[in-house]
């Protein structure tokens, strides 16, 4: 049975999602200061890094949180500028890796049906997609929200390939958490590939059901893989 179709993470796999939100926090930290936040850079980030970390990315009100943990009356003035520098920061961050586009091409002109698979809100992922000007090239999206889950999980990759029309052994998985990414992915007998990029690149699987089949640094590095799967394959 070949592979059919390959399905692809969006943040940390398709762009640098670590980077973009780091920078960006970090810019809107100095905006509130800016703006009237009596407290200094440092203090402030590691409040906010931490009150993420409690509420998840996909909250928001992480300013609103951020300005009862340092005791401080709030002010729409340096929220707002809180905001409007994420915002602006966020989207100038949101850029692909320079092999994206030209992997998801090949896939794409070679045959292979594409898919992405991302935990979050359909919205926000939505707009990641288009801003990052590769919606048009896969033929489904599968979001967390979508199915009433805050990650990845057996249920949406199920989903996906439902919608896709093609079986667990036909699919590759390409994404960059071991945890809950690639652990659903392997439960369900599709191939993985862990890209070794953001955030989780130096975590290690501490179930062996988290361990991929494949580990790479840039997406380039999937086509090889893709060739040989299919190589080794029955018609």
């Amino acid at each position: 049975m070949k592979i059919k179709c390959v399905l692809f993470d969006i943040d940390d796999t398709l762009y640098d999602a670590t980077l973009q939100m780091n920078t960006a926090r970090l810019n809107a930290v100095k905006a509130m200061i800016e703006a009237g936040l009596p407290v200094d850079i440092e203090t402030a980030y590691e409040k906010l890094e931490n009150i993420v970390m409690e509420f998840g990315p996909h909250y928001n009100k992480h300013f609103d949180r951020l300005l009862e943990r340092l005791g401080i009356k709030w002010n729409p003035r340096v929220i707002a500028a809180g905001v409007i520098a994420y915002r602006e920061t966020s989207a100038a961050y949101l850029k692909p890796y320079p092999d994206t586009v030209p992997v998801l091409l090949k896939i794409r002109e070679s045959g292979y049906l594409l898919g992405a698979v991302s935990e979050g809100s359909s919205v926000k992922q939505w707009q990641k997609l288009i801003q990052l000007g590769v919606q048009h090239l896969f033929n489904s999206v599968a979001i967390s929200e979508e199915i009433g889950e805050s990650e990845v999980t057996i249920r949406l990759f199920e989903k996906i390939l439902g919608e896709l029309n093609v079986s667990p052994k036909e699919a590759i998985f390409v994404g960059n958490k071991p945890d809950s990414d690639i652990l659903s992915a392997n439960k369900l007998g599709i191939t993985t590939i862990r890209m070794r990029k953001g955030k989780f690149r130096s975590s290690e699987p501490t179930d062996v059901r988290m361990t991929p089949q494949f580990e790479v640094t840039k997406l380039s590095e999937i086509l090889e893989i893709i060739t040989k799967l299919n190589r080794q394959k029955l018609p």
